[in-house]
């Protein structure tokens, strides 16, 4: 007996193949969290559900009960991010910090918070603000969203100049240009090397 059919809101966060027959994606349902389905390899043209990282739209699902797992059944894309997959600093700051939602499945009660959060950082990365600033901004409210004191634990301890160069980037709105790249990217560092440490999230899978 086939598994039951949902429809739901997601962003395509992977894509890999799957043996000879199948595509994988993991998916970020605005309803679900994380579920990862299969799609089946298609030789006839126009038959192959073709998806690319961060394209977003309404998904059909075959899902197993009590399982993120199953099957894609059909996909209506309504944003395909072209512009971010052009820019390759965008695009790997934007990978990385799926790679973080990936790793680290919302609770229900933070599902749609980690949801927004993801399409303002890819609104960002797409829009070339600068993909440092962004990265460290989303890890930043991630961490804070998750309940950590990042601010005084992380950000409060930091040398004055980091401190000053963080703190506008995280309360200004982030520009094509940020802050210094060298404090940007300790910072960066320093805030990873944090989220290893002191708190339970996986900076990767």
């Amino acid at each position: 007996m086939p598994a039951p059919e949902t429809t739901t809101h997601a962003i395509v966060l992977r894509v890999a193949p799957s043996g000879d027959r199948f595509v994988s994606h993991t998916l970020l349902s605005v309803e679900r969290g994380i579920v990862t389905v299969l799609a089946r390899r298609s030789s006839k043209p126009g038959t192959q559900i073709a998806l690319d990282l961060f394209d977003e739209g309404e998904f059909r699902l075959e899902l197993k009960p009590g399982k993120g797992l199953g099957f894609l059944k059909d996909a209506h894309v309504v944003r395909k991010r072209r512009d971010l997959a052009r820019r390759y600093a965008a695009f790997e700051s934007a990978a990385r910090f799926s790679q973080i939602v990936i790793a680290n499945p919302a609770h229900e009660e933070n599902l749609e918070n980690t949801f927004r959060l993801l399409t303002k950082g890819l609104d960002s990365w797409e829009n070339g603000r600068d993909p440092t600033a962004t990265y460290l901004k989303c890890l930043y409210l991630y961490c804070r969203a998750e309940g950590y004191p990042v601010k005084e634990d992380w950000a409060g301890k930091l040398a004055a100049d980091a401190h000053a160069v963080v703190a506008r980037t995280l309360n200004q709105p982030l520009q094509d240009k940020g802050e210094d790249p060298e404090i940007l990217g300790n910072a960066v560092d320093s805030l990873e090397t944090y989220v290893e440490r002191f708190t339970s999230i996986r900076l990767g899978g």
